[in-house]
């Protein structure tokens, strides 16, 4: 049985997927669709009183859909729009983060590619983001295009860079590296 997420993502998916068949003109529905949801959902972050809102029992389903109107109707597609209003109605508004991952795990996978986060010490100019983006390019077999980097700073890093994709880390922080030492030291003194 699939998880609620994964519904709601798979159908979302298919829903675009009809409406928009031709892979390379339907692509931009999905790239809009994919932004959208993700801005959606960094709102919900901003301002957590509005999904707690959206997920009260006691407030009507069509006051749910005014708030919810008020607060997107016209920044986003009528697919999104329609989308955040199933969930509100179906009182699915507490798994959105979850369903915008698994939709965004299908965008990568139909589209074949590569969300990496690249965390720093300090922030990396765009030469180095290029240079860590075709590097990952050679190890996915991705397209260095189909590459996207996300960037974190982290100042207890201290310096170095830790790359993250899917459930594999490549950790070449400073941090990582003094600890790894004092283990050798400790092991040798032991």
């Amino acid at each position: 049985m699939a998880s609620v997420e994964k519904t709601y993502a798979d159908a979302f998916f298919s829903l675009l997927e009809s409406e928009n068949p031709d892979i390379v003109s339907g692509r931009a529905a999905f790239d809009t669709a994919m932004t959208q949801l993700k801005c959606v959902g960094e709102s919900f972050d901003q301002t957590p009183d509005l999904l707690k809102l959206m997920n009260t029992p006691t407030i009507s389903d069509a006051e749910k859909l005014g708030i919810l109107d008020a607060a997107v109707g016209g920044k986003v597609t009528d697919y999104v729009h329609n989308f955040l209003r199933v969930l509100a109605v179906k009182r699915r508004m507490s798994y959105y983060s979850r369903i915008v991952k698994a939709f965004s795990e299908q965008y990568n996978q139909r589209f074949d590619i590569a969300e990496i986060t690249v965390t720093s010490a300090m922030p990396i100019d765009a030469a180095t983001q290029s240079r860590i983006g075709a590097k990952m390019a050679n190890i996915t077999g991705k397209p260095v295009e189909n590459i996207v980097i996300t960037t974190k700073v982290d100042k207890s890093l201290i310096g170095g860079v830790m790359v993250d994709h899917g459930n594999t880390r490549l950790d070449g922080s400073v941090k990582t590296r003094l600890a790894e030492l004092g283990k050798d030291i400790a092991g040798t003194i032991a």
